[in-house]
């Protein structure tokens, strides 16, 4: 498979108007005096592709504006910007921007395109760097982490796709988990008052005998109460008939019928739509096939449903003489008549609580079946999120052999750590206890699902001696995770990213980028950033703060290597680069 391409740029409005860039595959070069809009040509690509600088903190937010800024002054308020694409798979799309609009994207015959295809980073990439933005690399271990995802973004893509699906199936799951506990607790609650309501229906139904009420009025009494049970059995079954009718019905027939649209037209009509196009045909028969399987149950269920309400319809039917004749015994009866409203509360509630009890057998079926597809998704997302880990690792010494010992990579698992202590630190706020040394060594020694784990067996003992903490801190530390299920239950999901660190080989000692002054950070990234990739690189005069040995001895003979594997666009003063690095076309600005 071959690389992603840029292939021309069109500017209509603003500074660069009637713009018209054709780029060619292997190395581009920008050129142009002081004030022609070199960058500027970047930052349009960079607006048009939505490729915004994600570099954290106050950085990002200077480097976000400075883009903003940059495009009213050259873009104004009615120009805009359009950028031809060709993805890796020979798929040709355009790229159209205005300003302070959202991109609107076609393909080549003019047909509309989803614009969530930038965000996904697989028919349409581009690796953009600023100038002075290798120095921000080297400063931010989250622009590293992505530096370095972009040389695995293939398969990085395709695991972080199923990780953020286990999150999100875990984040699911814990709203069934708070909703079974939140019933159960009041189901719970209500079964206190059974035994009670049992003692006085016994003893109203003693009181009764004893009173001499007559075999007519007890037998009326004892109908009427089964009359409530025959009732509360066709409103069970009517309810269980409705879930089951919601699950197999609009749903699921949803889902049978968007089978084939897991396959879009634009792969059907790349290069290898032969084989996608028999897998969107065969998709397409087997919803044919299973709506045809399913909606003759769908439809027994709905008649299911209207037997029932017409059950329901009738017994309310039979009931009505029975119900008219036990209140008019009630009334000839008014001498015991309180007795009798006495028995009548009682039997009532009896019968709501028996119900309660049988919801909670159910309840508690819930929660074993919630519980097991909880561990079952924890598997799965401790699986990805490893699997994600060993990805990265292995580019990352790969990245160090291809460098040939002047730059390595060394990737920290679960080295981030802020998202876990933000929610360590906002549970041990509300206690006023002393917290961010012993959150520190908790975070250290406990990762965040084993740190739920020991919550659930209340094991505070083991955390105060894995952690070094003191057990009245663990005890309250686990109160807090107690108290608060939701916060229990995103521990889960705290997906500690991988802090990988660049290092440059200097006198034979390693340094971390984020000690190296400002040419040794160039020489440690710049390296980096000229391996093969599948998306083009975009970059602001790379030479900058490097000496012209470094670039004729170590960057240019980079750049000639990778040409032919990857499509660069390089904007430059130095002849160095378009000269020795051969580029393929040579494109001036003029001022």
């Amino acid at each position: 498979m071959g690389h992603h391409k840029l292939r021309r740029l069109r500017v209509y409005g603003g500074f660069l108007d009637k713009l018209d860039l054709r780029f060619a595959d292997g190395l581009n070069c920008i050129i142009g005096g002081r004030g022609s809009g070199k960058t500027t040509v970047l930052e349009f690509i960079r607006y048009a592709l939505d490729r915004f600088d994600k570099t954290a903190g106050q950085s990002g937010k200077i480097a976000d504006d400075r883009l903003r800024n940059l495009l009213a002054a050259n873009l104004g308020s009615t120009g805009c910007v359009e950028v031809e694409f060709e993805s890796q798979e020979g798929l040709v799309y355009k790229i159209r921007r205005s300003a302070n609009e959202a991109p609107t994207i076609t393909d080549d015959r003019g047909k509309k395109v989803d614009p969530k295809v930038l965000a996904s980073s697989i028919l349409i990439d581009a690796a953009i760097f600023s100038h002075n933005e290798i120095e921000a690399i080297s400063q931010s271990p989250t622009a590293q982490r992505e530096l370095l995802d972009r040389l695995c973004s293939q398969p990085l893509h395709s695991l972080q796709a199923d990780i953020d699906q286990a999150a999100a199936g875990l984040r699911e799951n814990s709203q069934r988990l708070l909703q079974i506990a939140a019933r159960t607790k009041s189901a719970r609650q209500d079964l206190v008052d059974l035994s009670s309501w049992e003692s006085k229906l016994a003893a109203a139904n003693a009181a009764m005998a004893d009173d001499g009420l007559s075999p007519k009025i007890k037998e009326a009494a004892a109908a009427k109460e089964l009359r409530a049970q025959e009732l509360a059995a066709l409103a069970r079954a009517g309810k269980a008939v409705a879930k089951l009718r919601d699950h197999l019905g609009d749903a699921t027939m949803t889902q049978v019928k968007g089978l084939d649209e897991m396959i879009p037209a634009d792969v059907v009509a790349g290069p290898n739509g032969a084989l996608f196009g028999e897998l969107r045909q065969e998709l397409t028969r087997r919803e044919t096939e299973l709506e045809i399987l399913l909606s003759p149950v769908v439809d027994r269920l709905h008649t299911v449903a209207e037997n029932i309400a017409q059950a329901k319809r009738d017994l309310a039917a039979i009931h009505a003489p029975a119900e008219e004749a036990y209140q008019a015994l009630m009334q000839q009866a008014d001498a015991h008549s309180e007795r009798l409203s006495a028995r009548d509360e009682a039997a009532n509630q009896v019968l709501r609580l028996q119900t309660v009890k049988r919801d909670l057998v159910d309840l508690e079926e819930a929660l074993g079946s919630a519980t097991q597809e909880r561990r079952r998704l924890l598997d799965t997302y401790a699986d990805l999120r490893r699997k994600r880990t060993e990805t990265r690792s292995k580019i990352a010494k790969d990245i160090s052999a291809r460098l040939g010992g002047k730059v390595r990579v060394i990737v920290t698992p679960d080295g981030e750590a802020a998202g876990y202590r933000d929610l360590l630190v906002s549970l041990m706020k509300k206690t006023g206890r002393q917290y961010n040394a012993p959150v520190d060594r908790v975070i250290q020694a406990v990762a965040p699902g084993e740190l739920g784990e020991l919550s659930d067996r209340n094991d505070y003992a083991a955390l105060a001696a894995t952690a070094d903490v003191n057990a009245d801190f663990a005890e309250t530390l686990f109160s807090q995770l107690q108290d608060n299920l939701d916060r229990r239950y995103e521990l889960d999901v705290i997906d500690r990213e991988d802090a990988p660190q660049i290092e440059l080989n200097v006198g034979e000692r390693w340094r971390s980028a984020d000690r190296l002054s400002t040419g040794q950070k160039s020489s440690a990234i710049l390296p980096i950033l000229l391996l093969e990739s599948e998306a083009p690189l975009l970059i602001d005069q790379p030479e900058d703060n490097l000496d012209n040995s470094f670039i004729s001895d170590a960057v240019v003979p980079q750049l000639r290597e990778i040409k032919a594997r990857r499509q660069l666009v390089a904007i430059t003063h130095n002849p160095n680069l378009p000269v020795l690095g051969d580029a393929e076309r040579v494109l001036v600005l003029e001022a």
